[in-house]
């Protein structure tokens, strides 16, 4: 044997040499010897080999900036090849017995905690009311004092019933005044009072909680009415459950012992872990917090910032094709001093809340004294990822997450399932910021040096089925970022809003300097009460809107829209050489003014005939009618008499000529009249996870 090599079974030894004859048992034991080996220097990499079987974690494992990699070379902890370790945030339940008809029990330990349970691989849901969907709340809001509305909930009659014991349950609720629903907490009932139909929250929530707000409430015995869900009674130290099917004694059941099953943390920013790999394993299995608080200035509660892989005081790090499934909190968590992370050709899945979070600092957090110091979270290459069924136990969660991160290259993944956004850049927008930060006075000229979020490539990602259970968002969205980012090339479909409203692109509140190009956006729908609005929003100032192809999109308001508010500029907006085939208006502008767009024009616009027209407040104009948005709805000719006709006069009305638009083959033939445009060819073929040769 190498003395750069390792090896770990569940049949071994830590007694063991750690051979590929005599290997060790614990991955604790493998990291000691790492360690040793490594303290005086390398002069090759060391490799940690992990045989199949399940490697149950009672604690998290932990490396630090002693297990780095050093003198040019890596450490490595990998399966061995055709092998399938399993890393499990918890541990094997058995010994079920029949509670009931439908409903089985089992002893765990007295004072036992845990929020979430795992069956066969799939999430466990806790007994809950209603069973699925939700509770609206009542005409009266409940106050923890006078005048207050975020105290609890008053339900309404025959929601709740007399028999429920509520104590120690959990409502999850979007606050908001029915709906905003932006962001979901989980709060603690403290007390019900039958009388007023009132449930009482042991902490307010953030927001106030108005008439219709969708509600649920979980973890009591006497919830548990359906297949699918569990109750865990703390006091007695029993865990009821009702199996799909079968008995519980034929499955394997999870319960979790961590939230963290993998952290990677240096000891400080100068003591940083780096050259640390690890490869093909699969990490599941872990747990979430009683009581979930929505964010503080879009920065994560310190509580809240966790997930199955964590990393902190990291650089250099990369975790590639592994399994990363049932997440508590996030699957995977980039907190604040991170960079150059390679997180390429996993499978994330089951998140309880966001897939991957890239998370710096909030603007003012942090003891810096610069702007360019507090710039600590980037320079992340995170592609070839299929991140599938997040948010499970967050409203909000979506596929990735940036704030405050930068220089990211965010390409070729495969994102779907999610109840918000399916990739998300934050930041925050210049009415919002302080007079000064870090003791510099901030001014529009430099309030964007504190705005991290920028240089972001997000390229190539497929993203399907998203905004599935909010509002008020989109398949990309941005709010407050920074400047330089770069949509492209990304295929955006098959996605709905079924209530209140949403959008395809949406660059929100204080986006500027985005380049959108070459995306390809398809299929999007409304559904209920739901409207889809704009396919590509744009707020912010000097946003470049180029060659993307926006098609079979009959529900959408607009293909392209505008919008100024909360103070925050919208101007010079740039529009050339998009293809609109059967999506609604070319133009929306809820509001207007003559600095809106910079240009627009080589678009090419195509309805099933249906004439051209734009919509929205153009108040130079005479309107031919109202639009859907009990706005006004202008005819071409009326858009074109804009500013001595400065925009689209070179833009066409024809089929563009798909190669087979039934199928949604949306090559173009060669005789397009898209190309006299300056029209170039979507890439396909390149969009999406790369598969490996």
């Amino acid at each position: 044997m190498k003395v750069s090599d390792y090896y770990i079974s569940p049949q071994g030894n830590d007694g063991n040499a750690g051979s590929k004859e005599q290997p060790f048992m614990t991955v604790a034991r493998a990291q000691m010897a790492v360690r040793a080996s490594i303290i005086d220097g390398m002069t090759e990499d060391r490799t940690v080999y992990l045989y199949s079987g399940d490697y149950e974690q009672r604690e998290t494992l932990r490396f630090d900036d002693r297990d780095s990699g050093r003198d040019g070379f890596q450490v490595v902890y990998r399966n061995v090849s055709g092998e399938k370790p399993v890393l499990l945030g918890g541990r094997k339940i058995t010994g079920w017995e029949k509670h009931d008809a439908a409903i089985w029990k089992t002893r765990v330990a007295a004072g036992a905690s845990f929020q979430t349970l795992y069956a066969d691989g799939e999430r466990v849901n806790k007994a809950r009311l209603p069973v699925t969907g939700y509770f609206r709340t009542d005409e009266i809001a409940v106050g923890l004092e006078e005048g207050a509305t975020n105290g609890g909930i008053r339900y309404r009659n025959g929601d709740i019933p007399e028999h429920v014991d509520l104590h120690h349950a959990q409502a999850f609720v979007w606050p908001g005044e029915g709906e905003w629903n932006w962001i979901s907490e989980t709060k603690l009932i403290k007390e019900i009072d039958r009388e007023t139909r009132s449930l009482l929250f042991d902490h307010p929530s953030s927001w106030g909680i108005g008439a219709g707000s969708r509600y649920y409430i979980q973890g009591s015995l006497g919830l548990l009415q359906s297949p699918g869900q569990f109750h865990l009674d703390e006091a007695e130290g029993i865990l009821y459950y009702w199996p799909q099917s079968g008995s519980p004694n034929q499955q394997t059941i999870t319960i979790p012992s961590v939230t963290r099953l993998l952290e990677i943390k240096g000891r400080d920013k100068e003591q940083r872990v780096q050259s640390l790999t690890f490869s093909g394993l699969s990490l599941m299995d872990t747990d979430f917090t009683r009581e979930y608080r929505m964010m503080n200035d879009n920065d994560e509660r310190e509580e809240h910032r966790e997930g199955l892989v964590y990393m902190d005081n990291a650089e250099a790090i990369t975790l590639s094709s592994c399994q990363i499934t049932n997440s508590g909190s996030c699957g995977i968590f980039l907190d604040r001093y991170v960079r150059d992370i390679v997180i390429d050709n996993n499978v994330l899945e089951r998140l309880g809340y966001v897939g991957i979070y890239a998370s710096g600092f909030s603007p003012g957090k942090g003891e810096f004294t610069t702007a360019e110091a507090s710039n600590t979270n980037r320079g992340h290459k995170i592609t070839n990822n299929r991140i599938v069924h997040g948010g499970e136990l967050v409203g909000h969660g979506c596929g990735i997450l940036l704030f405050q991160s930068g220089d990211n290259d965010i390409s070729h993944n495969y994102i779907s399932a999610m109840p918000r956004y399916g990739i998300s850049m934050k930041g925050l927008r210049y009415g919002g910021m302080p007079d000064s930060l870090y003791g510099i006075p901030v001014t529009w000229d430099n309030h964007w040096d504190f705005l991290h979020t920028r240089g972001n490539q997000i390229a190539y990602n497929d993203i399907s089925q998203v905004m599935t259970d909010s509002q008020d968002g989109g398949l990309i969205e941005a709010w407050g970022p920074g400047r330089g980012n770069i949509i492209h090339s990304n295929h955006l479909h098959h996605s709905g809003i079924h209530f209140s409203f949403g959008f395809g692109i949406y660059l929100d509140d204080a986006c500027d300097d985005f380049t959108v190009t070459n995306n390809v956006l398809n299929d999007l729908y409304s559904t209920g009460e739901g409207k889809l609005w704009m396919l590509i929003f744009s707020k912010g100032i000097g946003n470049r809107i180029y060659n993307n192809l926006l098609a079979n999109n009959p529900q959408s308001i607009s293909a392209i829209g505008t919008q100024e508010m909360v103070g925050e500029a919208n101007r010079e907006v740039d529009i050339a050489r998009n293809l609109v085939y059967d999506s609604g208006y070319l133009y929306y502008f809820v509001n207007w003014d003559e600095a809106r767009f910079k240009a627009a024009d080589h678009n090419l616009y195509w309805r099933k005939g249906e004439p051209c027209r734009v919509a929205g407040e153009i108040s130079p104009l005479t309107p031919r009618g109202s639009d859907i948005l009990q706005r006004n709805e202008y005819d071409w000719a009326q858009w074109r008499s804009l500013q001595d006709g400065k925009y689209d006069s070179a833009t066409i009305f024809a089929d563009p000529l798909f190669q087979d638009v039934e199928a949604r083959d949306y090559r173009l033939q060669p005789g397009s009249p898209v190309y006299p445009l300056g029209w170039t060819d979507i890439e396909f073929e390149k969009i999406g996870p790369i598969e490996d040769e």
